[in-house]
């Protein structure tokens, strides 16, 4: 279960912000300066990196840990940039954008929590097992 649950939190942790934020609200927005854009391609592409790197790991060397604590990493950042937006005027939706809030949590923020508590369910398992 370990292994399963590392797997989509790797994929839909490097993927989905692949897929929403390669628009006009994010790598294309016409607001964005260019250097904003580089380092968005930069993110984007790391996490991509750091996914595969986990998923070969996890499939092809059958090493559980590794993956999920490059899993947690990804998790970790995007929940650091939220906690910290305070500190750099940041805001968890541009101005302007609509999306939707489940239980009145903006889309991002719900996503990466329910992808945060897979992970720690996959740490939960992945030790409870070696026990």
């Amino acid at each position: 279960m370990s292994k399963w649950l590392t797997t989509i939190c790797l994929i839909l942790g490097s993927l989905l912000p692949i897929a929403v934020d390669t628009g006009n609200t994010h790598l294309f927005n016409p607001d964005w300066d260019e250097h904003s854009r580089v380092h968005e391609v930069w993110r984007l592409t790391t996490n991509l990196f750091i996914a595969i790197i986990g998923l070969y790991i996890l499939w092809k060397k059958d090493n559980i840990l590794l993956p999920a604590i490059l899993s947690s990493c990804i998790i970790l950042g995007f929940h650091i940039s939220v906690l910290t937006m305070p500190l750099y005027d940041g805001l968890s939706v541009g101005n302007g954008i609509e999306e939707p809030n489940p239980l009145g949590i903006p889309l991002n923020i719900f996503v990466f929590s329910v992808l945060a508590v897979l992970q720690i369910l996959s740490f939960i398992f992945l030790f409870k097992n070696k026990s």
